[in-house]
C-alpha cells in the first residue's frame, strides 16, 4: 500500500497556508449560471470543505460575457457579482478550507 505521509500536513504557499494537500479540482456544476442558485452552490462547496478538502478550485465562472459557458452564464466582472461569490467563499472558509476562482 502506498503511503502519503504529507497529504494531511499543511502546505505553506508563502502568501497563504492550505490546511492540507487535498484539492478538489475544478468542475462546472451548473449552479454558477444563476445568482439565485448561489445558496445551493455555497452548500455544495461547504460540504466538501467540511469533509476535509483543503483547497477547492471552482469552475463555470467567466471573466466577461465573451467567456460565458452558456447564455447568461455565471460571471465575476462587476461589483454586483461580489455578494453572490462572497456567500460561497464564506461557506468554504467557515470550515477552514480555501477556495480559488
Amino acid at each position: 500500500m502506498t503511503s502519503y505521509a504529507n497529504i494531511l500536513k499543511p502546505l505553506d504557499l508563502g502568501f497563504t497556508t492550505i490546511k492540507n494537500r487535498i484539492v478538489m479540482g475544478s468542475m462546472h456544476t451548473g449552479l454558477e449560471d444563476r445568482f439565485y442558485h448561489y445558496p445551493k452552490l455555497a452548500a455544495y462547496f461547504a460540504e466538501r470543505a467540511k469533509g476535509g478538502v483543503g483547497l477547492i478550485i471552482t469552475g463555470g465562472i467567466a471573466p466577461n460575457r465573451e467567456g460565458w459557458l452558456s447564455p447568461m452564464g455565471g460571471t465575476m466582472n462587476s461589483l454586483a457579482d461580489i455578494p453572490h461569490h462572497r456567500l460561497v467563499t464564506h461557506a468554504v472558509h467557515k470550515h477552514g478550507a480555501k477556495i480559488l476562482l
